[in-house]
């Protein structure tokens, strides 16, 4: 799912720390980044705005929503590009995320995040940590509950990650 969709469909998409320069594969692992170390820098990203909230949130459970890659639409011969979303689901109602989503912004400003301009049609807070090409956003998925959400721009990989 683009991060677009997410954007649109409430459940906001996601932005890593400038990867490698595009390189070509071969085949053989040679050039780009390890998908592994992409989706460890999502998760890191995750954990520092989750730790960042925490104080807020209390107790409130999480849980792992999504997991995805997406081959980028615009294709090198011979590069392995890709995006990659991460979206943790958090157990707090949208009646009580308006403390949560401050502490993500302050945290954002913190951080020297380039914020994202006020989306009126959607609560939450996101932005670009400094020199990165991800995205980091925090809001109201339903009634129920909220979402930390990462993606990266494309990437390109040392190998095709699973779609």
């Amino acid at each position: 799912m683009k991060m677009t969709e997410r954007l649109s469909k409430g459940a906001a998409a996601a932005a890593v720390a400038a990867l490698a320069a595009t390189a070509g594969c071969g085949g053989s692992g040679v050039g780009g980044t390890d998908p592994k170390s992409v989706v460890s820098k999502a998760q890191s990203l995750a954990q520092e705005t989750l730790e960042a909230v925490r104080p807020t949130i209390g107790s409130a459970t999480t849980s792992v929503d999504s997991s995805s890659w997406e081959k980028c639409s615009t294709e090198t011969p011979g590069v392995h590009r890709f995006t990659y979303d991460y979206v943790l689901k958090v157990d707090v109602p949208k009646n009580a995320s308006q403390p949560v989503m401050d502490a993500a912004k302050a945290h954002f400003v913190k951080a020297g995040y380039t914020l994202d301009p006020p989306y009126p049609k959607m609560a939450r807070v996101g932005g670009k940590p400094p020199k990165s090409e991800w995205w980091v956003g925090v809001g109201v998925e339903n009634e129920s509950s909220m979402f930390i959400s990462v993606s990266s721009d494309c990437v390109p990989t040392s190998s095709d990650p699973k779609v």
